[in-house]
């Protein structure tokens, strides 16, 4: 809900809560996802709060703003997600590769 007061410019409404949150974390784990194992956890809680705080600016759109936000957050969640998703898939390939060479052996007799 804008409030106008006389000789004042109304004022916006507040951001969502979790709007700028999911941002963050949004970001945090897109960008730290190579660096450290933290974002993996960050981007599903990124996607949440990018979801709850979209939901809130839809059905009431007088009462809060940040709809942007929540959506990029949202976004980025999504992507890190993916792309976590992926890491992990391919880290256990590849060790189900070392364990299928070790069970193989060398051919080698000693």
């Amino acid at each position: 809900m804008t409030t106008a007061h006389p000789g004042f410019a109304p004022t916006a409404p507040p951001k969502a809560p979790g709007a700028s949150l999911s941002l963050v974390l949004g970001i945090i784990s897109v960008a730290g996802l190579f660096v450290l194992v933290l974002p993996v956890f960050l981007a599903p809680l990124a996607w949440y709060h990018g979801v709850a705080a979209g939901r809130r600016v839809e059905r009431e759109p007088d009462r809060w703003s940040g709809r942007g936000e929540a959506r990029a957050g949202a976004v980025l969640g999504m992507i890190g997600s993916a792309l976590a998703l992926l890491v992990l898939a391919a880290l256990a390939l590849a060790g189900l590769g070392v364990l299928l060479a070790s069970a193989q052996g060398s051919g080698y007799r000693s």
